[in-house]
């Protein structure tokens, strides 16, 4: 059972990455649209602040799409019926809750007690996820042939839609008072202690590949804002990039994924042994830069994560350290998924502070580079260049890794589905002894 939740939690996260894919674009047209430069004509910026802001004000499409599609092996099918089971949950929790909370409907979308957000998204495309996969090959009587196999999925997603719809009407309002509470402490009251908690938890959970759930209430629910004309956005991301000052409050990211990482990949190269030094300076370089341009930390993060948890444990801590540092500092800069050099530099159009960023960077990396380094040392941890390396390892390391892996997996008969995400291998197997 805890297999099957596990693995389920995993597609979740893998496919939240398809509708977080779509956020470098969208954050880009919104924060400089949104960030009035003297140097772009006022029309333009206003189409680029429109054409982001539509992105970010349908996030909860977006999300129901790609949990659909995440968990149908990219069926276009299941897309359609996740746009349909969106549109009827959504109008009949506008029906029915205010009969059930006995309140007329502005009152109800004012305190949002029938906005369930990116969540209601991700709930669609599971309905819409499990109808395909339960009925897109149902066979129908002959006179209703043609609305049989995938035809049937989009009709049954809205009718589950409909029961979903009253069901939510009833259990959604106290649990959006809870969110909404939340989302006003963590946005508002004590941004410190939340966003701290926010960014230890989420390197916490990266082994797992279950950050990018972890990501999504901070993201793209906490806090709300409306602009000049009239849109609301909710979640860090959109608010930053729509011009919200009490937003940024991701920032820290860039502290460890700029500068904290990099030096510890550093610490790694220079603590490896003297005949292996020049390979691991090789590939711990590129994983520096890729981390400090991109904000992709993962081949750093794996290259000692498991040969050395404590260092891990120690890295995460510090990650969630940097988030009260920004915001304690006023530090605020905009991201759309990673925070990376590009992101720094091309949305910092409503940033504060942004001359901090390098020098309190500086700091964050001569404190990874000095407990990295004087830890291997001390406890000889076994990164990268320092292992002990055997003959068989030796004769392992010239032979092709595909093979023994496929093997290791119990051979590809063994092997149910395969796919990845940007930094991970995801295999399932039918038999795991």
């Amino acid at each position: 059972m805890f297999k099957n939740a596990f693995a389920n939690l995993q597609k979740v996260g893998k496919s939240l990455m398809l509708p977080v894919s779509v956020l470098p674009i969208a954050g880009i047209l919104l924060g400089v649209g949104s960030a009035n430069f003297s140097w772009l004509p006022a029309v333009v910026s206003h189409v680029m602040a429109e054409a982001g802001g539509s992105v970010f004000a349908n996030m909860p499409l977006i999300f129901a799409i790609g949990v659909a599609l995440g968990f149908t092996n990219n069926d276009g099918v299941s897309a359609l019926a996740a746009v349909v089971a969106y549109g009827i949950m959504v109008k009949t929790m506008a029906v029915v809750a205010p009969l059930v909370l006995h309140l007329p409907a502005e009152e109800i979308a004012a305190k949002h007690l029938a906005d369930t957000g990116v969540l209601g998204g991700i709930i669609s495309g599971a309905i819409a996820a499990y109808m395909f996969n339960r009925f897109y090959r149902i066979k129908l009587p002959e006179y209703l042939g043609f609305f049989a196999g995938k035809r049937f999925v989009p009709i049954i997603s809205g009718l589950a839609a409909i029961f979903t719809g009253v069901v939510l009407s009833f259990v959604w309002p106290p649990i959006g008072t809870a969110i909404q509470a939340f989302s006003q402490w963590a946005a508002y009251q004590n941004p410190v202690v939340a966003f701290g908690i926010y960014g230890f938890i989420e390197r916490c959970l990266v082994p797992f590949g279950l950050h990018h759930i972890w990501n999504v209430p901070f993201q793209m629910q906490i806090g709300e804002y409306t602009n000049a004309a009239g849109q609301v956005f909710h979640g860090d991301i959109p608010r930053y990039m729509a011009g919200d000052p009490t937003a940024g409050m991701l920032s820290g990211g860039f502290l460890f994924k700029m500068y904290g990482l990099p030096a510890a990949a550093i610490a790694i190269w220079h603590s490896a042994k003297p005949e292996n030094r020049a390979k691991v300076g090789g590939i711990m370089i590129s994983a520096a830069l890729t981390s400090f341009l991109t904000g992709i930390t993962e081949p750093i993060e794996f290259s000692f994560m498991f040969v050395a948890p404590i260092l891990y444990i120690i890295h995460a801590i510090l990650a969630g350290l940097a988030f009260p540092i920004c915001i304690l500092l006023g530090m605020r800069d905009g991201t759309s998924f990673s925070h990376g050099l590009i992101d720094f530099i091309v949305l910092s159009g409503n940033s504060s502070k942004l001359w901090l960023f390098p020098i309190v960077g500086a700091g964050y990396a001569i404190v990874y580079y000095t407990v990295f380094r004087v830890l291997i040392k001390a406890l000889d941890l076994k990164t990268p260049g320092r292992e002990d390396t055997t003959d068989d390892a030796k004769a392992g390391a010239t032979s092709e890794m595909a093979p023994a892996l496929v093997a290791a997996f119990g051979g590809k008969e063994n092997i149910t589905n395969l796919d990845a995400c940007i930094t991970r291998l995801r295999v399932s197997v039918a038999d795991v002894a």
